[in-house]
């Protein structure tokens, strides 16, 4: 009985190389399964570094000590800022009564901006008054990023870094 491989790897796959190949791949799922949202994170996190934008710094993060009244169950809110050389924008989370998050914003300078929320597959978009005062009422929980951008057109975009809502 001859010892020397019979296949050569310049030779195409036959039914034995995609049984085994399938054979690793189910080991491979079962011992080291891929995370769950792993696919559209790696994808959001390569949409917001494709922007190019100027990312801003996390500078601070509350919550409230006294958010509990009576009764009531504690309200869950937080706030957040965000610092750039060009702008500074603090927003504050809260929770809504469906479970999802009301994104509340207000940025300095105060001017006319473009907002975008930046969430794994979807993009949504709003406007700020003059006083740099925008909303995201209903917004699912998980990672997002905003994308500030001047209504004018002056200036490039700023964007935050990623947080959990």
């Amino acid at each position: 009985m001859s010892t020397e491989p019979t296949h050569s790897p310049d030779e195409p796959l036959d039914a034995v190389d995609l049984a085994l190949l399938a054979d690793l791949a189910r080991i491979a799922e079962e011992i080291d399964p891929v995370p769950d949202g792993l696919v559209e994170r790696s994808l959001f996190a390569i949409t917001l570094a494709g922007l190019e934008a100027e990312v801003m710094e996390l500078e601070y993060v509350q919550v409230p000590e006294m958010s509990v009244r009576g009764d009531a169950p504690p309200v869950e809110a937080r706030t957040i800022t965000f610092t750039s050389e060009s702008v500074t924008v603090m927003i504050s989370l809260s929770a809504t009564d469906d479970g999802r998050v009301r994104i509340d914003g207000w940025a300095a300078p105060a001017t006319a901006l473009r907002v975008e929320l930046h969430r794994p597959g979807t993009v949504s978009e709003t406007a700020s008054d003059e006083d740099g005062r925008f909303v995201f009422d209903a917004v699912d929980r998980g990672p997002a990023s905003l994308v500030v951008r001047r209504a004018d057109g002056a200036g490039g975009a700023v964007s935050t870094p990623v947080v959990e809502l």
